[in-house]
């Protein structure tokens, strides 16, 4: 029997396998983030919901949103073909159907649809033959989702700054109302509609919001530019789940049905969103389907039954939230609301991140400084944990020559150059492994700022020296260049053992070009990160090198 013993297997090829393997499996799950395809709308087979929301059937009012469905109820397929009015502040613009009282149209008036293009960025409206609506108010059992005719604007300025608009038509001796007020700056605009009888009997309202959609646009931009991994699509808080995402493929498979106190419903996409919430001290009953008579998906929620009585009136009050994902408002408005900003299951990281950047931008009025600053604070933290690396590849690159000289002693035996090598580390106080360390510190921290700037709109259109927008790639390749050239200096700094495995050494020897070939698809302000991390870590190589020989 052959008892010759089996090699053992080198700590430092197994820790470069183990770093190979990391940056694999990273790069594997960005690609998991690919979106899907955009859903067949014309595969109606799947769809099984042919109506509008689901309203009770109940008139009590101590009845609470029930699962009942209501009569088939469709909807004009051409809803911006009449006339609208404008309402807003100084950053919104929203247009109401006269009509339906729909929100047929936004603008975002510091945002920008393309980088250096002269038209404010569209939400809410009709872009290349897609629809994307909004709407409020009040459903009956006998007439079907009631349509205000809205007839007259009127404006004030509210005794807080506000603005307020108020809206008012009739429609079948209902009299509508919609009061809009919006603070004079900000993306948001609490909805009050109310309905007042001329009729002869009591009729039971049910009180609704919807957002329509009929379409998934087809994600822009480069290779791995952040808009193919945004997700888009609805989402929805409940009691039961504070943050559920129900995608358009979810609706397709079931429509989505829960009753909760509170919570709030969206329609999330790459940096921006649109979002109902409503008195959070109610019940509702939230929904998202397919409308199959107006050809959208929907999504929204209904409010308890109100018995109208003649002469009586009765009033629903909502907010709505038209724009940018910005954490600090969307708290304000509700405060599950921020949940919106995703930063994945990194969040732990990606929070303080953006936080870290926000102060960079206060700090240097720049978001690409920005980028740098949080850069430095990273490595500043990390920075006990990288120094004992640091530390043992110098005092590898010090022994250098004894490494040499084992290898051309035991150069014919593998196994026992193996144990000759950790015996020197053993005595110098030399770590093999930590040469590696620096790589696995960045992964966590890379990962986290990339869903930092998939969510952070104020990169988009954002410049920094020869870059015009920091959320695209880099359009001269000058970073990414930088980047290879950088992990190759890093490299000749790291001493490899005599006895690491040629392959793996081969291997990594490509991974500056691999990287430099990778990040010419990335946004330019994640490779900016990048690219600062590297140069930091490359001072920081020199420097513990440098007294490394000096002791």
């Amino acid at each position: 029997m052959d008892l010759t013993p089996y090699p053992k297997i080198n700590k430092m090829d197994f820790i470069k396998t183990a770093l190979i393997t990391a940056i694999a499996i990273t790069l594997y799950y960005l690609l998991l983030q690919w979106p899907n395809e955009p859903v067949n709308l014309g595969d109606e087979e799947k769809l099984t919901q042919e109506n509008q929301l689901i309203i009770e059937s109940d008139d009590s009012l101590t009845n609470t949103l029930s699962p009942m469905d209501s009569p088939v109820v469709q909807v004009e397929k051409n809803t911006i073909a009449g006339p609208s009015f404008e309402t807003g502040n100084k950053n919104l613009s929203l247009y109401v159907d006269a009509l339906s009282g729909r929100i047929v149209g936004s603008q975002l008036k510091t945002f920008k649809e393309s980088l250096g293009g002269e038209n404010s960025l569209k939400l809410f409206g009709e872009v290349g033959g897609n629809l994307y609506l909004g709407n409020s108010g009040f459903y009956s059992m006998s007439q079907g989702y009631l349509q205000p005719n809205f007839s007259n604007l009127s404006s004030k300025i509210g005794t807080d700054g506000s603005l307020v608009f108020v809206l008012t038509g009739e429609n079948d001796n209902l009299y509508h109302k919609r009061k809009m007020t919006f603070q004079e700056s900000g993306y948001s605009v609490i909805v009050e509609d109310s309905i007042t009888s001329a009729l002869s009997s009591e009729v039971s309202l049910t009180p609704y919001v919807v957002i329509e959609r009929n379409s998934v646009n087809e994600a822009k931009g480069g290779f791995m530019s952040p808009e193919r991994f945004a997700y888009l699509g609805p989402v929805f808080s409940t009691s039961e789940d504070v943050y559920e995402k129900y995608d358009f493929g979810d609706i397709n498979d079931a429509p989505f049905r829960k009753t909760s106190p509170g919570g709030w419903v969206a329609l999330i996409q790459h940096y921006f969103l649109t979002a109902w919430v409503p008195d959070q001290t109610g019940t509702y009953k939230y929904q998202g389907q397919w409308g199959g008579g107006s050809n959208r998906y929907i999504i929204g929620y209904t409010a308890q039954n109100s018995v109208l009585a003649p002469g009586e009136s009765v009033q629903s009050t909502n907010t709505l939230y038209v724009g940018p994902k910005y954490p600090g408002d969307l708290s304000k408005l509700q405060e599950n609301l921020d949940l919106t900003v995703d930063y994945g299951f990194l969040f732990w990281l990606g929070k303080p991140m953006y936080w870290v950047l926000e102060k960079g931008d206060d700090l240097f009025n720049s978001w690409g400084m920005a980028i740098i600053f949080l850069t430095v604070i990273v490595k500043l933290l990390t920075w006990p944990l990288s120094a004992k690396s640091y530390t043992s590849m110098g005092k590898m690159r010090v022994i250098q020559p004894k490494m040499m000289a084992l290898q051309e002693r035991y150069g014919d035996d593998k196994q026992k150059l193996s144990q000759e090598m950790m015996e020197l580390y053993r005595k110098e106080g030399v770590n093999p492994l930590g040469s590696c360390l620096p790589m696995f510190l960045q992964m966590p921290f890379f990962l986290a700022f990339y869903w930092v700037l998939l969510e952070t709109v104020q990169l988009r259109h954002s410049s920094f020296l020869w870059l015009d927008d920091l959320s695209a790639m880099d359009p001269y390749f000058i970073l990414p260049i930088l980047n290879g050239l950088g992990m190759y200096l890093s490299q000749k700094m790291t001493p490899t053992p005599p006895s690491s495995d040629p392959m793996q050494a081969n291997m990594l020897k490509f991974m500056p070009v691999m990287f430099a070939v990778l990040f010419a698809w990335f946004p330019a302000g994640l490779v900016l990160y990048w690219l600062m991390n590297m140069l930091i870590q490359i001072i920081q190589q020199w420097w513990y090198s440098r007294t490394s020989i000096a002791n």
